[in-house]
């Protein structure tokens, strides 16, 4: 767990983001002056009337004040306007540019990262997060200046008026100065503590939206929403304390501006009995105590805001700040636009957690257009040899090499270009057919797509869809069975056309009829080009070259279908499991 970032490092770097906007904000901090002057005037314009013209009857006078207040009224209003308006586009530029630095982030993180963090928990990063930044930078900061401006402005009005009446007033400032230290920790942690359960509530959320079917063929239902109750809870709890936090400390300052009127009237009333003060200028404070108590209610707001901008700042920083463990080296090697597709692991030991080994002293080769299968028992470390051959993980001891170069020192696009991967659970995104096999290879015609799917005889899958290729696809591909998830994959490595092909269990969900004539096409697809097959079912590699057999973490036995059944070890034993007891053929 990284240490907490702290706020000076926080406000840093949330500055760093609205610099490229930092003429907007001159231009708000500009209008915010001319709105803090006109706020300020307008109660001084007052003093002015009752004390000097009112008293002599100056008609003329008064209306030239008059006019004055109106035009100071007028500049506020517009002034004003362009503020907001101004504050918003920038609020708006500078969360996109947020959104898309974290998407960048996440989009070069491995795969270690997302194991670790929940994907509620990033989707809270780039949403709610992001969104509380939005109100600091379209209403936060700018106004803060100004209610400090109109403080200040205030204060040098006030003693300029009458030094003693404007300490009289000010009494409860130190008591103010307490309260607030004390609620900004508290709020703080109430911030930080709300935004966690909220991470967690949405994780736990989007982890059962996405496993429904199974938490009801299990009849879960009870049990998950119990555990949702309780998070959410939490999460009320936390919003509660922050409620009456809250009620608290705005009522507080309301109150202490209202001790200080009290005050005023006491002090400021004998004074103009005496004569010592005018009645105009004890107007003027009041409006100045009220203007002064007003922005402190709003400083406590702008606190609020603050306080929760941080948490979520601290948050995204944490994600910005994250290093992909699985980086392109400083000088990388080229690899050339076709390769041999020659694959060794040289004594390759690997672990997702420290020395947790799933992978112990691996060691083979693949040579050129060579297909070889991997076999063995559940968390035997199949899949672990495919992600670390595409680099999404690294080991921690040994080598990997593609055609005699360590694939640590490959640029990891350059690298990934020229190995295809036909998955088991093949993801698929929003948009049509045509654009889930496509993905990346545009320069690829919908023509094509569909030759190649023709060419394989599993063109009359995608034909059935509502609207054939162009059908668009759901979240996770919803209209799509298994099998044909399975099938899209397959095109998809297919159209790629890269040197070395990966099969990961890549028939599980295909009915019989249509696995021969995906494994006819495979053959061919196999010919002349570096294939590694993960198998579940053995008939599907019992035509390869070699096959390995790995037993927790460990080669065991290597050799092609027939030596292996003649050994009568492991592989003999995975046979006659899938076999059923069912004699199998051992040559002597």
């Amino acid at each position: 767990m990284q240490p907490a970032i702290g706020d000076r490092q926080l406000l840093k770097g949330m500055l760093m983001f609205a610099r490229p906007y930092r003429k907007l904000l001159f231009f708000s901090l500009l209008l915010t002056g001319f709105i803090v002057i006109a706020s300020l005037a307008q109660p001084f314009i007052i003093k002015v009337a009752i004390d000097s013209y009112i008293k002599m009857n100056d008609y003329q006078g008064l209306m030239f004040l008059g006019i004055i207040y109106f035009l100071l009224i007028m500049v506020s209003s517009i002034c004003t306007y362009f503020q907001n308006n101004t504050l918003q586009f920038t609020g708006q530029y500078v969360i996109y540019d947020f959104r898309q630095a974290i998407f960048k982030q996440l989009s070069l993180m491995q795969m270690d990262f997302f194991r670790k963090n929940p994907i509620g928990r990033l989707v809270t990063r780039i949403t709610h997060d992001v969104e509380s930044l939005n109100q600091l930078y379209s209403q936060v900061i700018v106004n803060l200046v100004k209610e400090l401006l109109i403080l200040i402005g205030i204060i040098a009005l006030m003693l300029y008026m009458s030094v003693k009446l404007t300490l009289i007033c000010f009494l409860v400032i130190p008591v103010i100065a307490i309260v607030t230290f004390y609620f900004k920790r508290v709020l703080r942690d109430t911030q930080r503590k709300l935004r966690t359960l909220l991470s967690s509530l949405l994780s736990y959320l989007a982890e059962n939206l996405s496993g429904m079917s199974v938490i009801q063929l299990f009849a879960r239902e009870r049990k998950q929403l119990e555990r949702f109750n309780e998070l959410n809870e939490e999460h009320y709890r936390a919003g509660m304390r922050q409620t009456v936090i809250n009620s608290i400390f705005n009522p507080s300052i309301g109150l202490f501006g209202n001790i200080s009127l009290a005050l005023l009237v006491w002090y400021g009333g004998r004074s103009v009995v005496d004569g010592s003060i005018t009645f105009g200028t004890v107007y003027a404070f009041t409006h100045y105590v009220r203007q002064f108590f007003e922005p402190l209610r709003g400083l406590a707001d702008r606190f609020n805001q603050i306080q929760a901008a941080l948490a979520s700042a601290e948050r995204i920083f944490e994600t910005l700040e994250s290093k992909p463990t699985i980086v392109n080296p400083v000088h990388a090697k080229e690899l050339p636009d076709s390769v041999k597709g020659d694959i060794v692991f040289n004594h390759v030991w690997f672990a997702y957690k420290n020395e947790e080994w799933v992978l112990k002293d691996v060691h083979f080769r693949i040579n050129q257009g060579e297909t070889v299968g991997v076999v063995g028992a559940t968390g035997a470390g199949k899949s672990s040899i495919i992600q670390l051959i595409n680099r999404f993980y690294d080991n921690q001891k040994g080598t990997i090499s593609l055609d005699g170069i360590n694939i640590k020192d490959v640029a990891l696009n350059d690298l990934r270009r020229h190995i295809g991967i036909i998955q088991q659970d093949a993801f698929v995104f929003s948009g049509t057919v045509f654009d889930n096999i496509r993905l990346n290879h545009t320069q690829v015609s919908n023509e094509e797509i569909i030759k190649a799917a023709k060419a394989v005889n599993i063109d009359s899958f995608f034909r059935m869809l509502p609207q054939g290729y162009n059908t668009v696809l759901g979240e996770e591909g919803t209209v799509l069975s298994a099998g044909q998830k399975q099938l899209l994959s397959f095109l998809r490595a297919m159209i790629a056309d890269t040197d070395v092909l990966i099969l990961d269990e890549a028939t599980a969900n295909i009915d019989t009829e249509t696995e021969q004539a995906v494994q006819e096409a495979l053959r061919e697809m196999s010919k002349n080009r570096t294939t590694i097959i993960i198998a579940h079912r053995l008939s599907t590699i019992q035509h390869a070259d070699r096959i390995i057999v790995l037993d927790k973490g460990r080669i065991v036995e290597m050799g092609d279908h027939q030596q292996l059944l003649n050994n009568q070890s492991v592989y003999y034993q995975l046979c006659q499991n899938q076999s059923k007891g069912k004699p199998l053929k051992v040559t002597l």
